[in-house]
């Protein structure tokens, strides 16, 4: 069944002019979209004010997700929360498009060179109330970041942020701390 309505759909795409071949991808699309919500919101807690601001988000994982009010993520941003740990984002929050944020990694400190099952760390993850991450941040586990905060865009956060500051860079480092 899958298969002829798959290749009604090809031919449809093929004959059709370029507008309502945009309406249909749109449409398709879109349905993916809130089918790929409602997992999110039927497996974790997320606040019915939260926003998926885009397509190809992922959130993953056995452990808790915890999404405040008026927050929002943008486009191919990742959420993961391995089994037994939780990352939580706080009220008020804008996560940028390409977050990602873990609860699981491999450690560094080991060597990579050998068929050995490898060792990692995990931790919680805890975004504060009033937080901004910007495009292409990087958090990695056991992470608590402070209310109030930014982070700037392209960092990867190894360390806690506190509260009302920015931090920046690889690794992310204090910036400067915020006037209010």
């Amino acid at each position: 069944m899958k298969k002829i309505i798959s290749s009604i759909i090809i031919k449809f795409i093929l004959s059709a002019n370029s507008n309502d071949k945009r309406l249909l991808i749109n449409s398709l699309l879109s349905n993916e979209f809130v089918e790929s919500k409602k997992k999110f919101l039927a497996k974790y807690e997320i606040s019915k004010s939260f926003k998926f601001n885009g397509r190809h988000i992922k959130f993953y994982g056995d452990g808790e997700i915890f999404c405040g009010k008026n927050s929002y993520i943008g486009d191919y941003s990742t959420v993961q929360a391995f089994n037994g740990k939780k990352v939580v984002i706080g009220d008020n929050c804008a996560l940028s498009h390409n977050v990602r944020i873990y609860t699981l990694t491999y450690d560094s400190d080991q060597n990579f060179n050998t068929e050995l099952r490898k060792n990692t760390l995990s931790g919680d993850v805890i975004i504060g109330n009033g937080v901004w991450i910007g495009a292409n941040v990087l958090i990695t586990p056991g992470v608590r970041v402070g209310d109030n905060s930014i982070i700037g865009a392209n960092s990867v956060v190894t360390k806690d942020v506190d509260s009302n500051s920015i931090y920046g860079g690889v690794p992310a480092k204090l910036i400067r701390l915020k006037s209010n």
